[in-house]
């Protein structure tokens, strides 16, 4: 099957679930026999750009428009009157153009969104050319921005919340309506979805991780009192789950175990040196890496304390398939089949997260067993080929029903 997949970034480096996602499935499609294009808007950085470029064509013919995205504040001003922030950021004419000039070059069978953030492209091929649309959801976007209006502290930034998260309910409508099938991630976010598209077509298929990749390390390697956090703060939710953790949480663990050791990666979050300073060397900010392996490791515990969000957490996965033991909020597992208790620890409360996390570091055996039972549902449930299947399962459907659709018509 020939496949045209759209995503709203070039998926490198690997550092964040999106990435991940995105990279992983169509590698999969390739390995399941499709052909794949991918075409997407380079990133800032030339060199990771190229990098992006030359691992991806191993498996798929990759294409980028001319210039990256626009800055952040320019679509913020761009679209303080009308539009939805994250659609807006990724409307421009040379995708259009690129896309014109690729579907003139190949015939397609099915077209694969990433994301709603380019749904309007999905949305003007359908109308223009009668291809068939399946739209892989990674978040409900919508739901997103709600609840990070419901949580943020600063006005302004709720207000703009608010915002977009009202315009971007009408467009994430008009989209889900027009596309032939929506593949989310989660039952709740399917279920979120139906309630402002309930006569679209959905689907529920994972995401996926790599479990040959992570492996779990010898437990000589674990240092027990060792806490990871993983996550970009370039991304909101995660923003502001790591200012919830060091806030409300991390002072009462380290009230309770003083020698606890915290490590923190992702790209941004050395923006945080300021507020963790008072806890002098027991905090380690390292910004972004190449491999987290190595912390994932020596690692005892790691936290997911998200309070916004949606979809599913592909790093969660990879906490699992490196056979780890976790603690989350809710909203940090939604969507995983993981058991609370049983192969990780759900924690609301600030305080009730801290002793989950306490207890593990104190108790390492209980973490061992929780990463065993973790890493045993990675390699069971979460596997990229069986994803995509399910995917193929789904393109499959949707090119029936369009040639039915076809045949109709001209009769």
């Amino acid at each position: 099957m020939k496949i045209l997949q759209i995503s709203a970034r070039l998926p490198w480096p690997l550092t964040d679930g999106g990435a991940i996602g995105i990279f992983h499935l169509a590698r999969a499609a390739h390995e399941e026999g499709h052909d794949v294009t991918f075409l997407s808007f380079p990133l800032d950085d030339a060199a990771l750009t190229l990098e992006g470029i030359n691992e991806m064509s191993r498996f798929c013919d990759v294409r980028l428009v001319s210039r990256p995205l626009p800055s952040r504040l320019s679509t913020l001003l761009r679209t303080l009157f009308r539009g939805a922030y994250p659609i807006e950021r990724r409307m421009m004419p040379e995708m259009f153009e690129l896309i014109t000039q690729t579907i003139a070059e190949k015939q397609f069978d099915v077209v694969h969104l990433d994301h709603s953030h380019v749904g309007k492209y999905g949305r003007w091929i359908k109308a223009r050319y009668k291809l068939p649309i399946v739209l892989r959801q990674h978040n409900f976007e919508t739901v997103i921005y709600e609840r990070f209006a419901s949580t943020e502290k600063n006005i302004f930034k709720r207000a703009l919340g608010k915002m977009h998260g009202r315009r971007l309910r009408i467009e994430e409508r008009a989209i889900l309506n027009d596309v032939d099938a929506i593949a989310a991630i989660t039952e709740q976010d399917a279920a979120l979805m139906k309630e402002v598209a309930p006569k679209a077509n959905y689907f529920v298929i994972p995401a996926g991780v790599d479990s040959t990749y992570f492996q779990p390390a010898r437990q000589e390697e674990v240092a027990p009192r060792t806490i990871l956090w993983v996550g970009g703060i370039d991304w909101d939710p995660n923003r502001d789950a790591l200012d919830y953790f060091l806030r409300m949480i991390f002072p009462i663990i380290m009230k309770l175990e003083p020698t606890t050791r915290l490590e923190v990666l992702g790209s941004g979050t050395r923006a945080f040196e300021k507020l963790t300073t008072a806890f002098g060397v027991a905090v380690r900010l390292h910004g972004k890496v190449p491999d987290i392996r190595k912390y994932l490791a020596a690692a005892g515990v790691l936290v997911v304390p998200l309070r916004v969000g949606g979809g599913m957490r592909v790093k969660l996965l990879e906490f699992f398939a490196a056979g780890k033991a976790v603690v989350s909020t809710s909203i940090g597992a939604e969507g995983n089949l993981a058991r609370n208790g049983v192969e990780i620890e759900l924690r609301d409360d600030p305080r009730e997260f801290a002793l989950a996390v306490v207890e593990l570091m104190r108790n390492p055996e209980k973490a061992q067993a929780l990463g065993i039972s973790a890493r045993a549902l990675a390699e069971k449930e979460y596997g990229w080929s069986g994803v995509a299947r399910r995917f193929t399962a789904v393109y499959e459907s949707v090119v029936k029903q369009d040639a039915g659709k076809q045949a109709a018509i001209h009769h």
